[in-house]
C-alpha cells in the first residue's frame, strides 16, 4: 500500500503543477489575444524617408483621452533644434507624461501637427524615428546579464570603446573601474546587485550607447536621494554641454532642469510660462512659486 500510495501521490502532485501552469498561460494568451485585436499602428502607404532628425516643431498640438471631459494637452507650441536642452515642469497631472508619449509616437494628437525635420509625423514611419531616440525614465530596466550585455541591448554592434566613452559621459566609469570584471560585471535581475544611482547611469550610458538624435530624461531623478541627485544632475549639464543631439527633460525637480536653454512651465495641459530659469523667477508666477516651495527662503535670524 505504501508503494502503491506513492506512485500515486507523484502524479497527483505534478497533476496540480500542471493545472497551475494552465491557468497562468490561458491568462497570458487572453491578454495577449486583446492586445492583437487592437487596431494597428497607422502607417503611410508612400512614408517619406526621415534622416537625421535635426529639429522637432510641436504646432498646436492638442490631445484628448478616450472618454474624458477635457483635453491632456492643449494647443501645445514649441520648437527646439540640435544641441538645445528644452525642459518641461508642472504639478502632477498638467500633460508632462502625455507631451512625451506623443513625442514617441504612441498617442496620436487630437488636433495640430508634430514636425521631425518639417515632416509631418502622420507621413513617416514612426519605428525608423523611434531609432533616433534615447530615452531614460524614472524606473530603470536592467536586465540579469553583464554591463556589455545590457549597453548592447540597445545597439548589438557596440564596440567595448563605444561602451566606454558612453559610460565615461554618464560618469559610471568608477563602477568599471572598481570591479575586477569590468564590463563583464554582472547586475543581477533588475539591476539589484547595483545602487539606485548606479542604475540611472548605466541608464543615461546604455541611452547614449544608441547615439540618439533625441534625448529624453522623463524625471530621471526624482526616486534617487538628494546627494545622487546632485551627482546625476551634473552628469546632465555634461551631456547637455555637448550640443551633439535635441535634448527634452521632463522634472518635478527644478534644480535638475536649472540649466536648460528654455523652460516651459505647464498648467492643466497648457504652457503659461516659458524662459530660462532665472527669467521665470523674475516673472514670480507659478515656476517661481513651484522653486520657492522647493527650495525654501533662507531667512536670516537677528542675534539678539
Amino acid at each position: 500500500m505504501q508503494f502503491i500510495s506513492t506512485r500515486i501521490m507523484f502524479p497527483l502532485q505534478d497533476l496540480g503543477s500542471i493545472i497551475l501552469a494552465y491557468r497562468e498561460a490561458e491568462a497570458s494568451l487572453q491578454i495577449f489575444n486583446e492586445l492583437m485585436k487592437k487596431e494597428p499602428e497607422y502607417r503611410p502607404e508612400d512614408p517619406v524617408e526621415i534622416g537625421d532628425i535635426e529639429k522637432l516643431n510641436f504646432d498646436k498640438v492638442s490631445f484628448r483621452y478616450k472618454k474624458a471631459d477635457h483635453d491632456a494637452i492643449e494647443d501645445l507650441s514649441f520648437r527646439v533644434k540640435r544641441g538645445e536642452t528644452i525642459a518641461f515642469v508642472g504639478p502632477s497631472g498638467c500633460g508632462k507624461s502625455t507631451l512625451v508619449k506623443l513625442l514617441v509616437g504612441l498617442y496620436t494628437p487630437t488636433s495640430g501637427t508634430i514636425y521631425y525635420d518639417d515632416i509631418p509625423a502622420k507621413d513617416i514611419r514612426y519605428n525608423r524615428m523611434r531609432r533616433q531616440l534615447g530615452f531614460v525614465t524614472q524606473d530603470t530596466q536592467l536586465f540579469s546579464g553583464t554591463i556589455r550585455e545590457n549597453l548592447q541591448f540597445v545597439n548589438p554592434e557596440a564596440t567595448d570603446e563605444q561602451i566606454n566613452e558612453a559610460l565615461r559621459k554618464a560618469s559610471a566609469t568608477e563602477m568599471i573601474r572598481s570591479s575586477p570584471l569590468g564590463l563583464d560585471t554582472m547586475l543581477g535581475e533588475g539591476g539589484k546587485m547595483v545602487s539606485g544611482g548606479e542604475k540611472q547611469r548605466l541608464a543615461i550610458a546604455r541611452a547614449l550607447v544608441r547615439k540618439p538624435n533625441i534625448l529624453i530624461f522623463d524625471e530621471a531623478t526624482s526616486a534617487l536621494d538628494s546627494i545622487t541627485e546632485e551627482e546625476i544632475t551634473g552628469t546632465l549639464k555634461e551631456i547637455s554641454s555637448g550640443k551633439q543631439q535635441i535634448t527634452l527633460m521632463i522634472a518635478h525637480r527644478l534644480s535638475t532642469i536649472m540649466h536648460a536653454d528654455r523652460i516651459y512651465v505647464l498648467e492643466k495641459g497648457k504652457i503659461i510660462e516659458e524662459g530660462t530659469h532665472f527669467t521665470l523667477l523674475d516673472k514670480k508666477g507659478l515656476y517661481y512659486a513651484m522653486w520657492r516651495q522647493q527650495i525654501g527662503e533662507r531667512k536670516t535670524v537677528p542675534v539678539v
